[in-house]
């Protein structure tokens, strides 16, 4: 049976990488990362979400005990970059994404002119996703009344 600790010490050796990269991927201290590819310190789901993101590798894969490495079939099939980029900043470590961006979007909401004039060039989308779009559909007001 192959344990999980030892499918990333293959996957480091593998591809060259080192601990400190992987305690980088996973938001730990370099001592921590260590404890866990020797099995000493538990593998979270947190931790679990940033080895599917920075490994690019299917959940499947970390939950197969037959082999240590993976195959082809086990690569990641979306935008990688994106995984990637949201599990740099931290986001895949969160247990409620939702909740974080509710507040941020409460908060902006506060302070909209504020934001938008500091923040010129942000995109549609990047509006949208804040939740300060275009006042007159409504999404901020309700953004602002959820905060209350």
């Amino acid at each position: 049976m192959v344990l999980i600790h030892e499918k990333i010490t293959a996957l480091l050796e593998q591809r060259h990488l080192k601990k400190r990269d992987l305690a980088r991927a996973l938001g730990v201290s370099p001592q921590t990362a260590t404890d866990i590819c020797k099995g000493r310190s538990a593998i979270t789901l947190p931790h679990l979400r940033n080895l599917v993101a920075f490994f690019e590798l299917r959940p499947d894969f970390w939950l197969d005990d037959g082999r240590a490495l993976p195959d082809a079939a086990d690569q990641l099939q979306v935008g990688n970059a994106k995984v990637d980029a949201l599990a740099r900043a931290g986001f895949l470590q969160l247990d409620d994404i939702d909740r974080l961006l509710q507040r941020l979007r409460a908060f902006l909401a506060e302070h909209r002119t504020l934001f938008l004039a500091r923040n010129p060039d942000l995109s549609g989308d990047e509006k949208r996703v804040l939740g300060l779009g275009d006042p007159s559909q409504g999404t901020v007001g309700r953004i602002a009344g959820a905060a209350e």
